[in-house]
């Protein structure tokens, strides 16, 4: 084989390993499978935007009454926010008892604090904004067991309000 020939051999294989290489390269290595789509445009319900360090809005918002109370089960996993009066306190201030003032035969509702409510004393009218869950089940440390069992028991299978703040009213 003389060299030019030889020359010419080579260059059309370089071609073709250079043309082999582009053709894989853009057909995506040989895949025919439709690319996934990315996270972000997966089709979910509409949610309003909310800026950060905006608070979600309420689907509630009003007094803790017999109204509220009757349709409580339609609040599930809901954030809410109610008025009422703070009838107990757990010793710790990690949680309350709201009331309705007017109806002292209204069953109490337990608010859970997502911090402690050091500003609420019983007897004060207060606005708590929470995520309303429909059957609490104790959650006491052992090294509490003294101090707050006996305030959590009696609202066990309860509604209750979860990671609750106090605002001011």
């Amino acid at each position: 084989m003389n060299t030019t020939h030889h020359r010419h051999h080579l260059r059309k294989l370089a071609g073709a390993l250079a043309l082999a290489t582009t053709a894989g390269v853009s057909t995506g290595c040989g895949t025919s499978d439709p690319p996934e789509p990315a996270p972000e445009t997966e089709s979910s319900p509409a949610q309003p935007e909310q800026t950060p360090g905006e608070q979600p809005t309420s689907t509630y918002t009003g007094p803790y009454d017999e109204e509220f109370r009757t349709d409580v089960s339609s609040y599930a996993g809901q954030q809410v926010t109610l008025t009422g009066e703070v009838a107990d306190r757990v010793p710790s201030r990690s949680a309350l008892v709201l009331t309705d003032p007017e109806n002292p035969d209204l069953d109490p509702l337990l608010v859970s604090a997502q911090y402690a409510f050091p500003d609420a004393e019983e007897g004060a009218i207060v606005e708590v904004t929470g995520t309303l869950t429909t059957n609490f089940q104790a959650r006491v440390d052992q090294d509490d067991v003294d101090n707050d069992a006996g305030f959590y028991d009696r609202h066990i299978g309860q509604p209750y309000l979860d990671q609750a703040s106090l605002g001011a009213e």
